[in-house]
């Protein structure tokens, strides 16, 4: 699934065009009209837009009016075209916030979204519906939370003239919120939900704040603008949506504290006076009514403004008891409404007393339509949804039959218990739950405990049997839901490895795809929250079982950290598009991508070191800091403005537990094409992240500027290093202080010829939002391969230091530039360079992993450039075959056996080096002979090494994670594994 012209918000002429492919057919859904240009068999690859259209009818009928989709929602944080989950099996995405129309242009008051659940042969369509929640009425025509309440219409406010007795030097000020989903008025500016005296520089200004979907007390003591104080809302008190939130703030002398729903929930001390003021005090804005007024959305009832700080259990027993008057507590001034008003727990949604929803598809060869009569008013929860769907075999356009001819049985292997199995007809897969199953945990004599969980695994019997007598495709979703993963150490959901195997326990080759979230922004509405999903489908011959095996690690693959690449869907979170986590492990995230740049304008996000601790006294097998930021491709035409990333698709090749490869391919402008293959393997001691840069230009392009690639990123560099360094195998070349910001180049760009350029970025410090954390880790670049032609001329890598501002922070970032007076690019040009992009800890005392050779250099030579250098000449990888073809040595050293077999010699290497045999006859029974042994790294019993089908040679791969040798060469056999005789 891929946009069209790539992300619109990034370039004003796109189009909204999202388009999905699979080898039989295609089609385009513009989700800001709501038509499909594009739909129908394909019969030429790559060939989606030269599709004729269909058409695409949702209609609802209330109260016996119709009214039609007239358009989809506008793209916003939470709203409009989202990404649900996408990989090599399955596509789905939906667009909320549609918009229905009369014929006499009424718009029904809705809330409604579009869903498509694509598979390589069929495709499912979901209309759901439900009414709206009222607008809120402005003033005291509102609903309250006891009798009436006052309405914030995100236009209108309260405003109270100031007094002496609401400038006491203590106060407490509480009050109930109603907070609706859209309670954020403006998309630029957080709203106030109240505010005394201006803003936030005023001398004496208090007020709450809400802010990423969290409450905020703020108090300037006196003196301006560097004596505002805050106290943000602990995550466990998130604002609750659509419903009535208690907030109370307080100061009583020494400390800011801040109530949510009866809970102390931040306190900042300050300790001072609090200098009075006279300015109004009002509900729903900001005081000044600056720029747009930092309105808020929703309702406020029941408000009371002390002269003192009350007890965290006077507020507590004010959020228990709203009604009861406290006779012990006298307020100084307090503002209730409408005693005659009406006091409802959430606001009224819209009554259809009757109502019914459509969904049609027109094509050249008919229509499929299906309908749904709703119950009648009284009958029916307003606030549930409502889902028409269709599932449409679009090669014949004809609907999918509601039966499924195949069976599904699945039973923990653990207790015999089975799990519970369910087909749905329109998603066309079996829902296979496994939450709450107990990973099996092996025996810990001689182990430390905790650290032993990392080895856990859970295992699931699988039966999949076809009765009928003609083949039949099983398609299959392994889900886990919020509090289903009982994987107790580190942070689970973010390391997910799922492998399926034979009956003997042999990774089969069958892929898993993997897609995730835990993001809870309430606002999000559906498909928020926790959740895993593993996806996967089986060809069953006629009257066929299969028995198979689904193994799900987390931390540990062989006892050694499993690397998963994962969609990671963004729903709860904000932008909602493409998100790949990768990682080593399940403690937190490795490397981030975000093909079409959404949030933070660069391709390569979120980055984190693998096994260190963020403070001395931090726990281990946690989140680590984010050391984030780096871009590939990354040009500007002659006037300056940024070339898009255009047309970005993935293409999943494999998501691990030994190796993962994933390429991110698209355009660059209208004369380029340009790729990007990121890998990470298992491994015991850091994380390299090995990418594969490709760029062919096929038209001459005029630039300004072209960074090749770049660590951080311009727009997003979550670290910042006071020195660089540039060297090869031979040792340094050149070593300097960096100078921060500017947006300008710090350093004349330097030739680099020697093997294995390599490129430090150290003594890193945190950002001041990090806290007392330390940086944690040091980054670096080391060069593989590079073959490039700009401008007509084979160039080596030029390098240089960007000094940039990224997100309010200066820092610099280190950039593989086009040579020194190039500013054209002809037909022909290239790039094709793999580089390993290093996450390197910063300290010995802060590694807690068991690689002692990092260890032991870390205490030699943390903090500079020798590690990097080390990376450089240490892993420099050699092989040589007498038996087997090598096609590669990075990221994996890749043979292509013959006969199943294969011999080599391999030197160099850290950590654990992949390798990889292919061209393989059957998926199963070999073996791997180090210097004359077998090897075996099973903890389970045959899970240390990962099994790939390849579709297109109808043959199968095997990889392995060798630990690393340092003094002489391995001996490395693979063979067919020889039968033991009796």
């Amino acid at each position: 699934m891929w946009w069209a012209d790539g992300f619109p918000s990034h370039s004003p002429s796109a189009r909204w065009h999202r388009c999905f492919q699979s080898g039989n057919y295609g089609f385009v859904l513009d989700t800001e009209t709501m038509q499909i240009p594009h739909f129908g068999p394909l019969d030429i690859p790559n060939a989606v837009t030269t599709l004729p259209p269909a058409q695409l009818g949702l209609r609802i009928v209330v109260d016996g009016k119709t009214y039609e989709c007239a358009a989809g929602g506008k793209w916003t944080k939470h709203g409009g075209p989202r990404l649900i989950e996408s990989g090599r099996f399955f596509q789905r995405g939906d667009v909320t916030d549609l918009v229905f129309t009369s014929t006499d242009e009424q718009e029904l008051n809705v809330e409604a979204r579009f869903e498509t659940a694509a598979w390589s042969d069929r495709l499912g369509l979901i209309f759901a519906a439900r009414p709206a929640i009222m607008p809120i009425e402005a003033g005291e025509k509102s609903f309250g939370r006891i009798g009436g309440g006052f309405g914030l219409d995100g236009t209108n406010h309260l405003e109270v003239k100031h007094s002496a007795e609401l400038d006491s030097k203590h106060f407490t000020i509480e009050l109930w919120a109603y907070v609706p989903h859209n309670y954020q008025a403006s998309e630029k500016t957080f709203p106030w939900l109240v505010c005394k005296d201006r803003n936030e520089e005023v001398d004496g200004n208090f007020g709450i704040i809400f802010l990423h979907g969290r409450a905020q007390a703020r108090l300037n003591i006196g003196g301006g603008r560097d004596n505002a104080f805050t106290a943000t809302a602990d995550l466990r008190d998130a604002l609750k949506l659509n419903t009535w939130n208690h907030l109370a703030i307080s100061y009583d002398g020494d400390s800011l504290r801040l109530y949510v729903n009866g809970r102390e929930s931040a306190k900042q001390p300050i300790g001072r006076k609090r200098v009075p003021s006279d300015g109004p005090l009002t509900f729903g804005r900001r005081q000044d009514n600056s720029g747009d007024g930092y309105h808020f959305r929703g309702v406020i009832d029941e408000s009371t403004y002390y002269d003192r700080a009350l007890s965290s259990s006077e507020i507590l027993q004010h959020f228990r008891h709203p009604d009861v008057v406290d006779a012990k507590v006298k307020p100084t001034k307090q503002w209730r409404f409408r005693s005659d008003g009406v006091g409802l727990k959430t606001a009224p949604r819209s009554i259809w007393k009757s109502a019914s929803l459509a969904i049609g598809l027109r094509g050249p060869n008919g229509t499929l339509s299906n309908s749904l009569d709703l119950p009648t008013k009284g009958k029916t929860d307003p606030s549930q949804w409502n889902e028409v769907s269709l599932a449409i075999d679009p090669i014949a356009f004809e609907k999918v039959s509601a039966k499924c001819d195949v069976n599904v049985r699945a039973t923990e292997i653990a207790n015999g218990e089975a799990r519970p199995v369910k087909y749905n007809s329109v998603l066309g897969w079996h829902r296979i739950n496994l939450d709450g199953i107990e990973p099996i945990v092996p025996n810990t004599a001689g182990k430390d405990a905790e650290a032993n969980k990392n080895n856990s695994m859970e295992r699931i019997k699988l039966v999949l049997s076809n009765p009928s007598d003609q083949p039949q495709i099983a398609r299959l979703m392994f889900e886990k839901t919020s509090g289903g993963i009982k994987q107790h150490v580190g942070s689970s959901i973010t390391g997910v490895s799922a492998v399926l195997r034979d009956a003997q326990g042999h990774p089969t080759g069958i892929p898993v795809q993997l897609s995730k979230n835990w993001h809870t922004d309430a606002e999000a509405g559906t498909y928020r929250g926790d959740w895993f999903h593993g996806i996967s489908q089986v060809r069953l011959l006629a009257n066929a079982t299969v028995e198979l095996e689904l193994s799900i690690v987390y931390g540990h693959w062989g006892g050694v950290a499993a690397a998963s690449h994962t969609q990671l869907c963004l729903i709860g979170w904000g932008s909602n598009q493409r998100w790949d986590q990768s990682a080593l492990g399940a403690w937190g995230e490795s490397i981030c991508y975000e093909p079409d740049q959404v949030q933070a304008n660069c391709s390569i996000t979120d980055v984190r070191p693998l096994m260190v601790r963020a403070t001395d006294n931090a726990q281990a097998w946690r989140w680590t800091c984010n050391v984030g930021g780096g871009d590939y491709f990354r040009m500007f035409d002659p006037s300056g403005n940024r070339v898009p990333h255009t047309a970005m698709k993935t293409t999943e090749h494999r998501q691990g537990p030994c190796l993962t490869e994933v390429t991110f391919d698209g355009h660059l402008g209208s004369g380029i094409r340009q790729a990007a293959t990121v890998s990470l393997s298992r491994t015991d001691d850091l994380v390299r992240g090995t990418y594969r840069l490709r760029m062919a230009v096929k038209k001459a392009t005029d630039f300004s500027r072209l960074v090749i690639f770049q660590i951080g990123a311009d727009t997003y560099s979550s670290t910042g290093e006071r020195k660089m360094a540039i060297g090869d195998t031979t040792g340094l070349l050149k070593e300097w202080n960096t100078q921060w910001g500017g947006n300008t180049y710090r350093t004349n760009p330097v030739a680099c010829t020697g093997r294995a350029t390599w490129v430090s970025l150290h003594d890193a410090v945190a950002r001041p939002k990090q806290g007392n954390q330390e940086a944690c880790a040091n980054r670096g670049v080391v060069i593989r391969s590079w073959k490039a032609r700009l401008g007509g001329k084979d160039t080596p890598p030029w390098i240089a230091e960007h000094g940039v501002n990224a997100r309010g922070h200066d820092t610099s970032t280190i950039d593989f530039v086009a040579p020194p007076g190039i500013t054209r690019l002809e037909p022909g040009d290239f790039v094709d360079a793999t580089i390993e992009h290093i996450v390197m800890p910063q300290f010995a005392r802060n590694y807690y992993g068991p690689n002692e050779a990092l260890r032991s250099a870390l205490a030699q030579h943390e903090n500079t450039w020798q590690m990097i250098h080390r990376e450089a000449v240490n892993n420099d990888r050699k092989a040589e075959a007498s038996i087997g073809k090598i096609q590669r040595t990075y990221p994996d050293v890749r043979i292509h056996t013959l006969n199943n077999e294969a011999k080599l010699t391999l030197s160099g290497g850290l950590g654990y080096v992949p390798i990889t045999f292919t061209d393989l006859s059957s998926p199963s029974h070999y073996e791997l002979v180090v210097d004359g042994h077998p090897l075996d790294q099973s903890v389970h019993g045959n899970d240390f090494w990962q099994t790939e089908y390849d579709a297109t040679s109808k043959r199968w791969s095997q990889t392995y994670n060798l630990p690393a040798k340092i003094a002489g060469p391995q001996n490395i056999h693979f063979r067919v594994k020889k039968l033991k005789t009796q």
